[in-house]
């Protein structure tokens, strides 16, 4: 266990890295970020809001991070990215995923690997088909 000296607190970086750790892990509770913490969830929460931030604003922004890596960087299917970031059902993660990005998922995947198929067609540049952003 880490020692603290009264006062201290740990930064949003360090509250950051342990949601995205929960967040895949697919076992994400407020409980459960201050247990890691070292700290109570009613201390987690009175920090959080005299900074005023959300910790399920903290986890969703996770979410949204780690699900455009995974869409961006490897070839799993949209429900096996749902599961491994804690969604009951392919289209919870959907409407989180359309809601965060203004696209569906597979919008998403399909605007970020348009580039890549024209770069190999021979093209030197390509824009995204209804642009990724």
């Amino acid at each position: 266990m880490t020692q603290r000296t009264k006062g201290s607190e740990p930064g949003l970086a360090g509250l950051q890295s342990v949601i995205t750790g929960l967040a895949l892990a697919g076992a994400i509770s407020l409980e459960s970020a201050a247990r890691q913490l070292e700290t109570s969830p009613r201390t987690l929460q009175r920090r959080l809001n005299r900074q005023g931030i959300s910790f399920w604003t903290l986890v969703e922004q996770s979410r949204f991070q780690i699900a455009g890596a995974l869409l961006r960087e490897t070839d799993l299917k949209i429900q096996e990215i749902a599961a491994r970031l804690g969604y009951s059902t392919p289209g919870a993660f959907t409407r989180a995923f359309t809601r965060w990005a203004g696209q569906p998922p597979r919008a998403y995947r399909s605007a970020l690997s348009a580039p890549k198929r024209a770069q190999r067609n021979g093209a030197k540049w390509a824009e995204p088909e209804g642009g990724a952003s």
